[in-house]
């Protein structure tokens, strides 16, 4: 993990210097789980960057987010900036990492921890919900310490007849996380099926989508599509196993 104290180097902005702060007073609340392009042993080389993937450790007892996303890069004028992105699943933490430039393959391969897909078929899920994550909205999404379940809007043509696309995400921090997903209708319909689970979870809505993506995020993309994990996202899941008591949702 890099010296985010960064002696040698002023904050490039206010936003920048309280994300400093805030990783500085919270000393033992995040686990560094992946950190592409680390910085050298004589320090970090201007014009670089780092990106960061985090666990916050007390998410689970404060029901907020468990996953964090930083972005630090470092200026060619001895500034740095740090952007920061807390999010309800590792697949949208690293989606947000990889549109600003990381390695996609950092996220998608077993790593022994909790940040990475613990098997193939999630791999497929989050390699694709990766690629096409601009696409989709947050709607809410609930965060239970064995299970977080995400509801995202797709705003592009290929969700118009099932635009709520919901996510499943259950992790193990020794071995990854279990993701899966499917489209629905409405968000009554995500609901019901998260109350019930009497069934397996619908295919995800497919079709061309028109979206526009920032060159970075666009070179990533096509990273991904190059090289997908195995398996597939749109098989049918096994009926998930009763959903948690006394969820709460965050918009």
């Amino acid at each position: 993990m890099p010296d985010l104290s960064l002696p040698e180097w002023q904050p490039a902005d206010t936003a920048s210097a309280r994300a400093q702060q805030h990783f500085l007073e919270a000393e033992g609340v995040y686990d560094l789980l992946i950190e592409t392009d680390p910085e050298d042993l004589d320090g970090p080389e201007p014009d670089s960057d780092n990106f960061l993937l985090f666990e916050n450790l007390d998410a689970y007892y404060e029901t907020s987010n468990p996953a964090l996303a930083a972005h630090l890069h470092y200026g060619t004028d001895g500034t740095f900036a740090l952007a920061t992105h807390p999010a309800p699943t590792f697949a949208i933490a690293a989606a947000w990492l990889v549109a600003r430039g990381a390695d996609p393959g950092a996220f998608l391969h077993p790593a022994g921890h909790g940040g990475t897909p613990v098997d193939e078929r999630s791999a497929a899920v989050a390699a694709r919900f990766i690629a096409d994550h601009a696409r989709y909205e947050h709607v809410e999404h609930v965060v239970e310490p064995d299970e977080t379940w995400v509801m995202l809007r797709d705003t592009t043509s290929a969700g118009a007849t099932r635009p709520f696309l919901l996510q499943l995400e259950t992790g193990d921090p020794e071995r990854g996380y279990t993701l899966r997903e499917g489209s629905f209708t409405s968000p009554q319909e995500v609901q019901q099926w998260l109350e019930t689970r009497r069934t397996a979870l619908p295919p995800v809505a497919q079709g061309e989508a028109t979206v526009v993506y920032s060159p970075k995020a666009l070179a990533a993309r096509a990273r991904i599509i190059a090289t997908p994990a195995k398996g597939t996202a749109a098989e049918a899941a096994p009926t998930p196993l009763p959903a948690p008591a006394g969820r709460r949702a965050v918009r």
